[in-house]
């Protein structure tokens, strides 16, 4: 990132970077099998210190004010230096400056159009995420609302949304959010939309989010935990029993505590002195 970018000025060039890493960073939270890096706040304060690079935004900003992309940029560095309250406004103003998207007709084959780019529903999401951080969780269910409506629901939106159902014990709304995003869930997506499912008493569905997360993540603790309740669900005391020992075997290695491990390790003495059904197989 030291290295100048041709045909940028000096202000414009540490703009174009933070959005490129900021684009970055947004691609590897939408794979499959990645999660967002713990220290990216970190990586933003240690590569754009607050006062340089906000007196070069805002310089930019003056000369191009109607830019919401250059707002968000603004959002993006004050929310990583803890200014919360800062980068919501610079939000809410990128958010006036980018023209809600006109009502669509019906996709003739019912399909619906995932974004996750520059966009009004990209801006809501953002905001939500701010409301989130700042404890306001009404605001953030709202503006999540809004940012999965219509023919083009945000991809993380839609998880975030489940996520907030799911946690307040309202399975049936979380699933209907996890089901708009289709395979486009990450891992710990389809471990949500598998805990919806398995509360809603829907095993067989549930098992078949959980065994895509476990091939995405066959060393996943609390993966193998949840596949493993399935299977004991519908009677599959051997796949329950290999489950319950990877388990055991994974989250020693991950140094998860004891007292996290034993209620399995109970489960798993039970399955021994129960007569062996449900034999291990790929299904």
């Amino acid at each position: 990132m030291a290295k100048k970018v041709s045909g940028f000025s000096g202000n414009l060039r540490v703009a174009f970077l933070l959005i490129i890493a900021i684009f970055c960073y947004a691609q590897l939270f939408a794979q499959k099998t990645s999660e967002p890096p713990e220290t990216m706040d970190d990586f933003f304060r240690d590569n754009f210190p607050l006062e340089s690079t906000l007196k070069q935004i805002d310089a930019d900003i003056a000369r191009n004010p109607g830019s919401p992309g250059l707002w968000q940029t603004r959002a993006t560095l004050l929310e990583s230096h803890g200014k919360t309250d800062e980068a919501l406004l610079a939000l809410e103003k990128a958010l006036a400056l980018i023209p809600e998207p006109a009502a669509s007709r019906q996709n003739q084959k019912g399909k619906v159009r995932i974004v996750t780019g520059p966009s009004h529903a990209g801006a809501l999401f953002d905001i939500a995420k701010l409301y989130l951080a700042m404890n306001r969780r009404d605001e953030a269910k709202k503006t999540l609302r809004r940012a999965v409506q219509g023919d083009s629901p945000h991809m993380m939106a839609c998880t975030y949304l489940g996520n907030i159902y799911l946690d307040e014990g309202n399975s049936a709304e979380a699933l209907k959010y996890y089901s708009l995003m289709g395979h486009n869930l990450s891992t710990s997506g389809k471990i949500s939309k598998g805990n919806a499912l398995y509360n809603l008493k829907r095993y067989d569905e549930a098992i078949a989010e959980y065994k895509v997360a476990a091939h995405w993540k066959p060393e996943l603790p609390s993966v193998l935990r949840h596949l493993g309740d399935a299977y004991l669900r519908v009677g599959r005391h051997a796949d329950a029993l290999d489950l319950y020992r990877r388990y055991v075997k994974f989250a020693r290695q991950k140094k998860i505590p004891e007292s996290e491990i034993a209620p399995v390790i109970s489960r798993l003495e039970q399955l021994k002195k129960q007569p062996k059904t449900g034999s291990v197989k790929q299904d």
